[in-house]
């Protein structure tokens, strides 16, 4: 019962991410995915332990496989940069890159002129 459950755990993690960016069309970070799969590896682990098999070994493998991949990209990938606080008048506007809500890109460069230009973020979902 245990292997069933851990490898669907494992499993449930990354469908669930596949319907968060494609039916929901959400891209937050993935916490609960890395999450899911340590549990099932426990649980495969725990398995493994009462009824060792080859099978069940390698699957414990595979599931752990799984697991480090999503912790390293959720640590590694996912993390957002350093604040290093406001722009001060006279400060450089430091480097960046974005998107327009047209979806044509939006950098730096493009603050360039001789007006005055104020530059809003908005943080929210619509």
């Amino acid at each position: 019962m245990a292997f069933w459950l851990g490898v669907v755990c494992a499993l449930a993690g990354v469908a669930l991410y596949v319907v968060q960016l494609l039916v929901v069309g959400r891209a937050d970070t993935p916490w609960y995915a890395p999450a899911l799969a340590t549990v099932g590896a426990v649980l495969v682990a725990a398995s493994v332990r009462s009824g060792p098999s080859a099978g069940r070994s390698l699957v414990l493998l595979l599931m752990l496989a799984v697991a480090g991949f999503e912790w390293w990209f959720l640590l590694g990938y996912a993390r957002l940069p350093a604040y290093e606080g406001p722009v001060r008048a006279g400060q450089e506007f430091p480097e960046f890159h974005t998107a327009r809500a047209d979806g044509s890109p939006f950098t730096r460069a493009d603050l360039v002129g001789d007006r005055a230009t104020a530059l809003v973020f908005f943080r929210g979902r619509w």
